[in-house]
C-alpha cells in the first residue's frame, strides 16, 4: 500500500525528497561596489567693489581790492607847475604833487604867515587844481580852494607862469571847483578883478 501511494505521488511530481540545508551555506555577498561620492563644491565669490570718489573743490577767491586815491588830471600827466617860485608880491610858493605852500611877507608888526592846502585835484589841460585849506591855517582851516594858472605866451618870451587863487574859502571841494571866474585871457584883471600873480621859478 505504502508503495502505491509512493509511486502516486511521483507521478504527480509532489515527491518530496529530505534535504539537508545548512545556514552556513547561505551566503549573502552584500557588495557596496566602490560607489565614491565625489562633491566638489566650489564658491568663489570674488567681490571687488572699486568706488573712487574724487572730490576736487578748487574756490579761487581773488579778491582784489584797490583803492587808489591818486588825484590825478584830465591828461593823466604828473601837475605840471611843480616847483619853488617867488611871487611877483614878494611871497614864496612850493608846489608838490600833494600840496601848494605859501609864505607871505611880513605885515605890520605880524610875521610871515604861511598858508598850507593839500592838493585834491588837478587840471593841466585846464590850468587849475582844487586844494583844501590845512587844519592850521590861519584863515579859512578847512575850507577849500581853487587856484588857477596860466603861461602867458605874450610875457617873459612866453614862459610866464601867473597864478589867480579864485576860491579860497568854499564849503567844500565841488563848491570850489565850480567856481570857474578867472579868466585865463586876462592877467591884468581877470582874477576876482585883479591882476594875476606871477611865478618866477627859483
Amino acid at each position: 500500500m505504502k508503495k502505491s501511494i509512493i509511486g502516486m505521488l511521483v507521478i504527480m511530481g509532489v515527491l518530496v525528497l529530505p534535504c539537508a540545508c545548512s545556514d552556513d551555506d547561505d551566503t549573502d555577498a552584500g557588495i557596496d561596489g566602490g560607489a565614491t561620492d565625489t562633491d566638489t563644491d566650489t564658491d568663489t565669490d570674488t567681490d571687488t567693489d572699486t568706488d573712487t570718489d574724487t572730490d576736487t573743490d578748487t574756490d579761487t577767491d581773488t579778491d582784489t581790492d584797490t583803492d587808489t586815491d591818486t588825484d590825478t588830471d584830465a591828461d593823466a600827466g604828473a601837475l605840471a607847475i611843480i616847483g619853488s617860485y617867488t611871487e611877483s608880491w614878494g611871497a614864496t610858493h612850493e608846489i608838490t604833487a600833494a600840496s601848494w605852500t605859501t609864505v607871505f611877507p611880513p605885515y605890520e608888526d605880524a610875521g610871515p604867515t604861511t598858508s598850507k592846502c593839500h592838493i585834491e585835484v588837478y587840471d593841466n589841460a585846464i590850468g587849475y587844481l582844487t586844494a583844501q585849506n590845512d587844519s592850521v591855517d590861519s584863515y579859512h582851516p578847512d575850507l577849500w580852494s581853487r587856484y588857477d594858472w596860466v603861461h602867458d605866451s605874450q610875457a617873459d618870451g612866453g614862459v610866464g607862469l601867473y597864478y589867480c587863487q579864485v576860491e579860497y574859502a568854499a564849503a567844500d571841494e565841488a563848491t570850489a571847483a565850480a567856481n570857474t571866474s578867472a579868466d585865463h585871457g586876462d592877467i591884468s584883471g581877470g582874477c576876482n578883478g585883479f591882476s594875476w600873480a606871477q611865478l618866477i621859478s627859483d
